[in-house]
């Protein structure tokens, strides 16, 4: 007789030794990562950046679950492995995700370069989080959104007009 998806699941999950409730905490970890995104997507929105709050909230969101899920996989192998690993493929993989974020002209401008680094930054926050460092995360969030806003501001005003980024189409 086959057992049941659910059946399947479970069985797998006690194979590894994560119960219910820690998933659940973890789903916690992921909310809590996506939050932070959400802060630093807003800042993006308002800027009418491409990437914005979902783009934020779910690439925090992956990153504190690849790096949950890594050190689940950690302690399941018996602590022969090496928990970075999740950590340093999210960062690596979002190198990617901001590369195309960023758009160069003939004439030379180049544009997206703080969206870019914004995903980047949120991709950290989500892992800060995803390895239960929750209030390092928060106070990073801290940090971007003073990043984002007063060194804009602090830019128009040293160089006499707004830091070089051009309107994104609002998606995000």
């Amino acid at each position: 007789m086959f057992a049941s998806p659910a059946g399947v699941v479970l069985a797998m999950v006690s194979d590894i030794g994560v119960s219910v409730a820690d998933q659940f905490q973890m789903i916690g970890i992921v909310i809590v990562a996506a939050a932070l995104g959400a802060v630093l997507g807003t800042e993006r929105e308002l800027a009418s950046k491409s990437a914005g709050v979902r783009t934020h909230m779910l690439l925090a969101g992956a990153s504190a679950l690849a790096v949950s899920v890594g050190q689940v996989l950690f302690v399941a192998d018996g602590g022969t492995g090496d928990p970075a690993r999740a950590l340093h493929a999210v960062l690596t993989g979002i190198g990617f995700l901001g590369a195309g974020a960023i758009i160069r002209h003939q004439d030379t401008t180049v544009e997206g370069l703080t969206t870019a680094a914004s995903l980047w930054f949120a991709a950290a926050v989500g892992a800060a989080t995803g390895f239960g460092l929750v209030v390092l995360a928060a106070g990073a969030t801290a940090v971007g959104i003073f990043v984002l806003r007063s060194v804009s501001w602090m830019s128009v005003r040293i160089r006499g007009k707004a830091p070089v980024e051009a309107p994104d189409d609002g998606a995000g």
